[in-house]
């Protein structure tokens, strides 16, 4: 039949194969929607807009929907935040007719909600013991899903540190003991152990001791295997409290008869559980009885695959107590069970020793500086090749390298490069966060050697640029380590190869990349070594961004500018960025003039008088016109820093009610202002004499436009950099440039520098 031939009149039925499945109806049936139409209306229909939250909440649980109970259940949290003790006993008795209905996952949700209340603090300690523990101890009594169960338990283990010591005795202890009876199931028998070991900490150990120690050593030895976890798991809470001695004659006899347990899962409960507490084990005992065992459990071959996982799990922590009891071949025994696990067919296997890598590394170079090199080269390569592992070892890479310390760029750097090439972006997106720590260990101080050492690493970095495309997030974790790279990489291969990235970056890339892309262009030119290299970038930052065509270059050259402030010299920023901050207070577009205006106290810092009234004189004829700027977000924020405080206690031109001082009475700059007034007459800002023709704010009836004419002195600014340079509104054409020698503050160049003088004028103060 061709479309022009069906008929439209007839329901239309499309053929079923022979062998195929009928397609069902998604449609309700015409009774089920009428009901849902009828309950949802007359539910509605009472429901009043102005109900307060605990209103609405008692209405669902009294008779709304299913899905509205739940709501109002996981709800209770943000119903009770604020309103307390009241809310709750107004929803109380809904809740508790609600609970006697409600299925399987609406007791659960209720239970976390609980939970959660009694973890933010949502009700009193009191109040809770009133309130919250009878419904859960009562839901604890019955018999419920293994699920659920948990769910209850869960919420006690967030009320037992709240509660008054003589409450859990009268209620919770007394809840625990009677799930222990010799003729319980094996859930309540369970539930017990587990209440025991909760309260524990809460307990003096007379008071354990007294009441349920010998139960809880006893369950130990119960013929159901998961009691036996169950009170395993739940000794080393017991031995925190028991102290030494105890540890010694009662506990540790308990675990070795679970590490020959029948039941697998019972003898990784007793490793686990003696792993934790070796630190309790007195060193006499851990030597002579605890060393001999663990030797046992370092033959990997005999051992089930969940032994080895526990082995693998808790490697780290074992050899981080049990290093300084080895004996002749231990070491060799202990790390080569590590490496052959790491090399196991078993996935989960290999991950549990990839996380323990960092563990074992302190723990072997505690022993020998040179473990590393000697030991665990082979194991990391392995390791950072692995298809299911290296992701895991990327998240801990900057742990690994803080081990392997000053040898980093030698012996980590190929498995470094091995992860940024890596194809998969999880494995990329868990390294580049911490790439800022991973770096600062790798440093060669000797420049000439950096280019042939770290030439690797850098073609690394560009070709995991390169592959990240328009991935913004990968680029600002990116462009969040530039300033580390002059630590790593010498001043050539910077220039070369990251600094056109940082301008990109500035320039076409996500808004949240160019803050973090400006401190690391300013870190490379801060650190760079060449005069020239250092003009050249400072001459693109003003000729594409202070001076750019679009309003947002000029609004990235603000982010510029602040860590440009952070990290030069007063005498840098008053020479070369002072007046091109000044320029962005007369933009035509108000956004650029309110976010300039957050630099004024760092500007203001620079400014040392009486040498530097000229500037502080171009500073407050700015911010004059600043205060009558007619966009009012701008006008309003004049003089304040981002935190909204005033400007550096400065206040604006002008008389009474507008603010004429300037800082506190007899800083140093009010009293060198004063010296330095001008004629009578002349109004006071920014502690410094005004020129008599500026016009006042305090003054009535003068015109306020939305850009004021830009004063001579910052229109044509008196650095040497822009003054006679092409293209930056200078009269001359030449374009010899020069800047002074920046080097770093370790650089002994800075003692006999003419230019800067002392490191103390070159760093910001």
């Amino acid at each position: 039949m061709k479309w022009g031939e069906l008929d439209w009149g007839l329901p239309l039925s499309l053929p079923n194969d022979e062998g195929g499945k009928e397609v069902p109806s998604v449609l309700k049936a015409e009774e089920e929607i009428a009901k849902f139409t009828v309950f949802t209306d007359s539910l509605f229909a009472q429901v009043d807009e102005h109900l307060s939250d605990v209103e609405r909440t008692v209405l669902y649980l009294n008779g709304g929907q299913l899905i509205q109970q739940r709501h109002a259940i996981a709800n209770l949290p943000t119903v009770l935040k604020g309103r307390g003790r009241p809310a709750f006993d107004a929803i109380s008795q809904p809740l508790k007719a609600a609970l006697n209905r409600l299925d399987s996952d609406a007791q659960i949700a209720t239970a976390e909600a609980f939970a959660t209340i009694a973890r933010e603090r949502l009700l009193s300690p009191v109040d809770l013991q009133v309130c919250i523990l009878p419904t859960v101890t009562r839901n604890i009594n019955r018999e419920k899903s293994e699920e659920e169960t948990d769910a209850w338990l869960n919420t006690l283990f967030e009320l037992i540190p709240l509660l008054d010591k003589e409450v859990l005795k009268t209620e919770v202890l007394s809840l625990a003991l009677s799930k222990g009876d010799v003729e319980g199931v094996v859930g309540s028998k369970t539930i017990c152990v587990r209440i025991l070991g909760a309260l524990a900490p809460r307990l003096t150990w007379e008071e354990i001791e007294r009441s349920f120690f010998k139960k809880a050593l006893s369950m130990c030895q119960d013929v159901d295997h998961h009691i036996r976890i169950a009170s395993c798991n739940q000794l080393g809470a017991i031995a925190r409290i028991a102290g030494r001695d105890v540890v010694a004659k009662t506990i540790l006899p308990e675990l070795f008869e679970l590490l020959n347990d029948e039941e697998v899962q019972a003898r990784v409960a007793s490793l686990t559980t003696l792993t934790s507490i070796l630190d309790l084990v007195p060193p006499e005992v851990r030597k002579g009885q605890v060393m001999p065992i663990l030797r046992n459990h370092m033959q990997p071959l005999e051992l089930d695959i969940a032994m080895q996982r526990c082995v693998a799990r808790v490697f780290g922590q074992l050899v981080t107590v049990v290093k300084v009891d080895f004996e002749h071949d231990d070491s060799v025994l202990f790390f080569s069970c590590y490496k052959h696990l790491a090399t196991k067919a078993d996935t989960e296997l290999r991950k549990l020793c990839a996380s323990q890598l960092p563990a074992v590394l302190r723990a072997a170079t505690a022993l020998a500086a040179a473990a590393f090199s000697q030991q665990f080269q082979d194991t990391l390569n392995n390791l950072a090749t692995d298809h299911d592992v290296r992701k895991t070892l990327a998240g801990l890479f900057h742990e690994v390298a803080r081990v392997v310390g000053k040898d980093c760029a030698q012996l980590l750097t190929r498995p470094l490069c091995r992860l940024l090439r890596d194809e998969a972006p999880a494995v990329q997106a868990v390294l580049l966060p911490s790439l800022t720590a991973t770096l600062a260990h790798w440093s060669i101080r000797d420049e000439a050697r950096r280019d042939a050492a770290m030439g690797e690493l850098a073609k690394a970095l560009l070709e995991l640029e390169s592959g990240a495309k328009r991935n913004w997030r990968l680029q600002q974790q990116l462009a969040a380590a530039f300033p580390m790279f002059p630590q790593v990489f010498s001043s050539d291969q910077i220039y070369e190869h990251f600094m056109p990235l940082a301008f990109r970056y500035l320039t076409d890339t996500a808004a949240a990349v160019r803050p973090v892309a400006a401190e690391g262009l300013v870190c490379f030119m801060r650190y760079n070594r060449r005069e020239k290299h250092r003009a050249e970038v400072l001459l693109r930052i003003v000729r594409e961004f202070c001076r750019g065509k679009s309003f947002t270059a000029r609004l990235t050259f603000v982010d510029v500018a602040t860590y440009l402030l952070r990290r030069f010299s007063s005498r840098f920023i008053k020479d070369y960025i002072f007046d091109l901050v000044l320029e962005l207070l007369y933009d035509p577009v108000p956004n650029v003039r309110l976010t300039a205006t957050g630099l004024l106290p760092s500007l203001k810092q620079c400014i040392r008088l009486p040498e530097d009234v000229d500037l502080l004189e171009r500073l407050n004829s700015a911010m004059s016109n600043i205060m009558t700027d007619n966009d009012r977000d701008v006008s309003q924020d004049q003089g304040r820093d981002p935190a909204g405080g005033p400007l550096g206690g400065m206040r604006g031109v002008g008389g009474p009610g507008v603010g004429g001082s300037t800082s506190m009475p007899n800083s140093r700059i009010s009293s060198a202002a004063s010296s330095a007034s001008g004629p009578a007459g002349s109004k006071s800002g920014f502690g410094m004499s005004v020129p008599a023709n500026l016009n006042s704010p305090g003054k009535p009836g003068v015109p306020a436009s939305r850009m004021s004419p830009m004063p001579s002195g910052v229109t044509k600014p008196s650095s040497p950099l822009l003054s006679n340079t092409p293209g930056m509104g200078g009269p001359g054409g030449q374009s010899g440039v020069r800047l002074p020698a920046i080097t770093t503050r370790a650089s002994p160049a800075l003692a006999s520098s003419p230019v800067l003088g002392s490191s103390s004028s070159l760093s910001k103060q």
